[in-house]
């Protein structure tokens, strides 16, 4: 009997153990399930994406778009600082709120922001279409925005800047298409100007429509949301929608974009990818939501006004997810 019953601790104690070791491994995995980003604050029922750390990460600038059909629709860029642990209730930025501005984007040394614009031009003060801008760091705040200029902004769409630390800028332009159809571009700074932007290659421009790059500042790899045809089956419906992709810089070349995968596409709209500054967490806006067709559970009217109220209503969140699910080394 005392033989069995220490037979029995010792297999006991052995569990402890195992569970122990078990437990402690995967507290140090990385969580590859996206989850919301700041819920009730910065990701909420309203339509939130194309969001930007500054080099602190303690910075956080994103738009807000009006949550309707009609052309074009409101969008406002708004920031958000870390605070005592939490991210304050956003605001409108000062440069923003007139006109349709999106996809802010923070250089690598935080002393300049981009974005997109349909604001007038110097050149063309009637022109409806997007060109990119910037505002500077001052000691009293955000300067006055600028224009970037030619030979980046065109007569043509150009937006969704986004910079390398040695100040190239990759962007999205339909410059050579239809209005619409995107691709991404590629402009190295010279003597602090602009060279005639490169389109990129079909290793990375393989869509209908290429958008919303996020580059690593070192241009080591390249995140950018794509439409195209192999992932637009949703639900059992077809519809126009992007998915977002990674291609990596070896010896030079870009390599064929990948499909990212670990939950972080869906069959609802995915796109604005961003890091955080120190490169841990992998961000992006998506439109998935609580409602699937048919339905797991017979809504009733309660239950409908209660998803529509929440964040997963079907318009766009921030969600984050660990840098490790990008799985650069592929």
């Amino acid at each position: 009997m005392h033989h069995k019953r220490l037979m029995m601790q010792i297999f006991l104690l052995l569990f402890w153990l195992i569970a122990l070791v078990t437990s402690a491994i995967g507290a140090d995995e990385p969580d590859l399930s996206p989850v919301i980003f700041a819920p009730e604050i910065i990701s909420t029922d309203l339509d939130e994406g194309c969001g930007s750390f500054g080099p602190d990460g303690k910075s956080f600038y994103f738009v807000r778009r009006g949550a309707y059909t009609t052309s074009p629709p409101v969008s406002i860029i708004c920031f958000s600082d870390f605070r005592d642990g939490t991210w304050s209730h956003p605001e409108v930025a000062i440069f923003s709120g007139m006109y349709l501005d999106g996809s802010p984007y923070f250089s690598p040394d935080g002393k300049r922001l981009y974005f997109g614009s349909k604001r007038p031009t110097q050149s063309n003060p009637g022109g409806r279409d997007w060109n990119i801008w910037f505002v500077e760091k001052t000691d009293a705040g955000w300067s006055k925005p600028k224009e970037i200029g030619s030979p980046i902004n065109t007569a043509k769409n150009d937006t969704n800047p986004a910079v390398a630390a040695d100040g190239t800028m990759y962007f999205a332009s339909d410059r050579d298409g239809a209005p619409g159809y995107f691709h991404i571009y590629r402009a190295r700074l010279t003597n602090e100007k602009y060279e005639q932007p490169e389109k990129l290659g079909p290793e990375v421009n393989s869509g209908d429509a290429d958008i919303n790059p996020y580059i690593s500042p070192d241009q080591k790899f390249l995140i950018f949301a794509s439409y195209r045809k192999d992932t637009l089956a949703g639900g059992g419906n077809h519809y126009d929608r992007a998915d977002l992709y990674v291609s990596v810089n070896r010896d030079g070349h870009w390599t064929p974009a990948r499909h990212l995968e670990h939950g972080i596409n869906t069959s609802a709209s995915e796109g604005n990818p961003t890091m955080s500054p120190d490169g841990k967490w992998f961000y992006f806006t998506s439109e998935r939501s609580q409602f699937e067709v048919p339905m797991k559970e017979r809504l009733t009217t309660a239950a409908w006004q209660d998803r529509q109220r929440g964040i997963g209503n079907g318009v766009g969140n921030i969600y984050r997810i660990s840098a490790g699910a990008l799985e650069f080394t592929r």
